[in-house]
């Protein structure tokens, strides 16, 4: 099985061979051998790169999910003999990470200092790959639409739009006047300025989308750039040390950040203690 998963994944006999630091003759006649065991073609080898046929594609799937589990298993003894002690490896993207880790691992250090951490900041892309191979155990996204059914996602508290400013403002319509820094990629974002563009019949004409760190939108919101609409869990502290001015909610648009786990973690005490503590964590 691993030597046809090695040739799956490279693509070649001779990169596998490689890999597997075995002549390649040796890996041609083991996968033959495979071939026959299964009585089924699962490379075509018609032309000059080989190709997986479908018996070679829904066995290859099957294989990844088999060596991804080991691997994780492998990781997760090797961290209880080295360390004799529980540890979790989180994941969490910038728009998550930035705002809330320090808080929620501050109060889950304090309730659980038995269980050692660390802690990876990265885009979603890569944080889900990262959990299935079993690098990070659990990973905090901004809503997310999964669908691998190895995966558990467990959803956290929603919070409300909030647009904020550093600025006091009138009405509605003053802030209008002002740029409006947009972050359209965040769930929800569109729908939350629509809303209030009809809500006051006004329209925020001037805008200036930022893509990159959650961080570069705050300071140019403490610059008077401009103001934002995020969701609160983002500028919550902001807003708790007076920094940010609140100066209308969406009530009606809200969103929420979830837990991400493989399933076969989810007996582990440490990872039970992490979701029931993070489900409970409150920053409103």
């Amino acid at each position: 099985m691993r030597i046809f998963y090695e040739v799956a994944k490279e693509g070649s006999f001779t990169k596998a061979a490689n890999r597997l630091y075995i002549n390649q003759s040796a890996v041609s006649i083991q996968v033959k051998k495979f071939e026959e065991l299964l009585n089924t073609k699962l490379f075509d080898r018609s032309s000059k790169k080989i190709k997986l046929t479908y018996s070679g594609e829904v066995l290859y799937k099957m294989a990844e999910e088999i060596f991804q589990k080991v691997k994780r298993a492998e990781k997760e003894m090797s961290r209880i003999i080295e360390l004799d002690k529980a540890k979790i490896s989180i994941g969490a993207s910038p728009v998550i990470g930035e705002p809330l880790i320090p808080k929620l691992m501050k109060g889950f250090s304090m309730v659980h200092s038995e269980i050692e951490y660390d802690i990876r900041i990265a885009e979603k892309k890569t944080l889900l790959k990262l959990l299935r191979e079993g690098e990070l155990d659990v990973i905090l996204l901004d809503a997310e639409h999964i669908t691998d059914n190895n995966l558990e996602v467990i959803d956290v508290e929603e919070f409300p739009y909030v647009l904020v400013s550093k600025r006091d403002y009138t009405s509605l319509e003053d802030v209008t006047e002002d740029t409006l820094i947009t972050r359209n990629y965040i769930p929800n974002n569109e729908e939350a300025i629509a809303t209030l563009e009809s809500k006051y019949k006004v329209s925020f004409e001037n805008r200036v989308p930022v893509r990159g760190s959650l961080e570069v939108i705050k300071e140019m919101v403490r610059e008077e750039v401009g103001n934002v609409i995020l969701p609160y869990y983002s500028v919550y502290k902001e807003i708790e040390a007076g920094e940010f001015k609140v100066i209308e909610r969406v009530e009606s648009v809200s969103d929420s950040y979830h837990m991400v786990i493989t399933k076969d973690k989810r007996a582990l005490l440490e990872i039970i203690k992490f979701i029931n503590f993070t489900q409970n964590f409150k920053i409103m």
